[in-house]
This record gives C-alpha cells, structure tokens and sequence, in this order.
C-alpha cells in the first residue's frame, strides 16, 4: 500500500505558526482594517495589509521591532506588482518574446529586462512589455539604473515625475521620450549613488 507523500517539518512548523497568526489577526483587527485588507487583490496583497496594519501595535514592535517595516515593505511591493500589470514567469517572457528561456535569463544578466526576485526565482513585470515586445529604451534605462534595487527601479518607473509634466517615466517611454527619460535616470543615478 503506498504511503502519502509527509510534509517537512519546517513547512508542517511554518503553516502551524502562520495558521495561529492569522486566526489571532482575525479576532484582534479592527473591522476596517479587515474590509481595507479584503479589498486588495490577491491573497498576498490582503495578508501584507493586514500585517502592515496591525504591525503597527505596541506589543507586536516590542516583541519584533521590524516586523512593521517589514510588513509594510511587502505592502509597498504588492502594490508595486498590481501597478506593475502582474508579474510574468521567465518561460512567460520567453514565449512572448519568441525567445528561449536561456536568453530571458542573458537578457536578465545583461540589465536588458527588470527582473524582481520573488520566492528564489526571477520574475518580470508586466508592464515592460508591449506587442512589438519589450518597451523602446527601457534597456537605456536600466544601464543608467544599474546600481538600484530592481524594486527601487520599478517604483520609479511608476511614479509620477514633475520634470516630465507629471507623467511617469514609464509613460514618457511609452509616448517615445527616451532622451527625456534617460536624462531624469541619470539625474536619479548621480543623486543617489553619485
């Protein structure tokens, strides 16, 4: 008779914690913090509101003085991906590249692609990517980027930026102003690391 397939203990000692933290978020938050955490949307996005909502609690920073950073962190990056159209596989961007998985990753190495560690693997935000494929100059971009975080890229590309008219520098790609966006890269490159 074949036996079922056991679950590691770290996983089994994991689930047990996590199961005991959730029930104990449930009971103890605030209804409208659970209303603002069910409104987000996915799984993730809805327990990294609710940490970041309740991290904020006395006893939860004298027991973990980071654990609010941190759930913010991981709400700021859920956010990050739902502006950021999702995240796609490697083998995702492959196929629509028309490209083999092996160079999504030369891409990836060579800062040709944004790519975010998630769960130990490369992901690759949507939004760098159009029909005729990945985005004119988001490449120009990255080299001048080089030295930030992925995540850091990302959040810049998002955001809106008064040097050009209030459109994101993701925008001002997509309406074809390179020359502007590598600019306002470069000005960000020598600011923070110059």
């Amino acid at each position: 008779m074949p036996t079922a397939p056991t679950t590691p203990p770290m996983r089994q000692a994991f689930e047990t914690r996590a199961t005991h933290a959730i029930a104990r978020l449930a009971r103890e938050a605030p209804l409208e913090s659970l209303a603002a955490a069910m409104a987000a949307p996915s799984d993730a996005g809805a327990l990294a509101r609710i940490l970041a909502d309740m991290a904020t609690d006395d006893a939860a920073r004298r027991i973990d003085p980071l654990a609010t950073a941190i759930a913010r962190g991981a709400a700021v990056r859920a956010d990050l991906v739902q502006a950021a159209g999702g995240l796609l596989l490697a083998t995702q961007v492959a196929a629509l590249l028309g490209i083999t998985r092996a160079a999504v990753d030369k891409r990836r190495l060579a800062q040709r692609l944004l790519a975010l560690r998630v769960r130990g693997d490369w992901a690759y935000p949507a939004v760098q990517f159009q029909d005729a494929g990945v985005l004119e100059g988001l490449a120009d971009i990255l080299a001048e980027m080089a030295d930030a975080s992925p995540w850091s890229v990302l959040d810049w590309l998002l955001n809106a930026d008064a040097a050009l008219g209030g459109a994101t520098p993701l925008a001002a790609l997509r309406a074809g102003r390179v020359a502007e966006v590598r600019r306002l890269a470069r000005a960000q490159r020598d600011d923070a690391f110059g």
